[in-house]
């Protein structure tokens, strides 16, 4: 439905093909989806790269993506100590995502995005019979705001899954609901 509407106005930024970005955002609860932790309030804080791979038409593109993640943090109840609340933090990397946008006006340019890769945890997580070493996908609905021919704003929501993939003794993995901000230059 975001995708076909008409194009309003032509915009400097959506001639460029190479953006950076900086972007964070915060999960208030986690649901059990895929997951089954629940109760657990998530922080992360990432840099992007995207490239355009494909136009479709003046205003869709397709864009590869790459996330460097520096920190993530979990706060969330432990089972092995009595859902006891402990916090655990650590990094990652996504290195295969796409994006699909659509650039309607400088103030209305839906996208939808997925993106995977792995995150290591300090400690086992979320249990001890879980591992440190842990994978992720997420699905991405925004949209972005032009703000000149170099900066852009995104808001959105991200649905974000992580587990170990059935590698550990256990695998309870957590999914969590983000809503974040980004901005990114180009």
């Amino acid at each position: 439905m975001l995708f076909f509407q008409p194009l309003k106005a032509q915009s400097h930024s959506f001639e460029k093909k190479i953006r950076w970005s900086v972007w964070g955002g915060y999960s208030a609860n986690s649901i059990r989806f895929l997951g089954k932790t629940e109760q657990s309030q998530t922080q992360i804080f990432a840099f992007g790269f995207q490239k355009a791979i494909k136009t479709y038409s003046p205003n869709k593109r397709l864009w590869y993506t790459a996330d460097i993640i520096p920190y993530i943090q979990f706060d969330y109840p432990k089972r092995d100590e009595n859902n006891r609340r402990v916090s655990r933090s650590g990094f990652g990397l996504s290195p295969v995502g796409f994006s699909l946008s659509n650039f309607i006006s400088n103030w209305y340019a839906p996208y939808f995005q997925t993106t995977g890769g792995i995150i290591y945890m300090e400690d086992n997580f979320p249990t001890d019979q879980a591992r440190s070493l842990n994978f992720t996908f997420d699905i991405t609905i925004a949209n972005s705001f032009t703000i000149n021919q170099f900066a852009i704003i995104a808001i959105g929501y991200k649905f974000h899954h992580i587990s170990n993939a059935q590698t550990g003794l256990e695998n309870p993995g957590l999914d969590s609901n983000f809503l974040f901000l980004t901005f990114s230059i180009q």
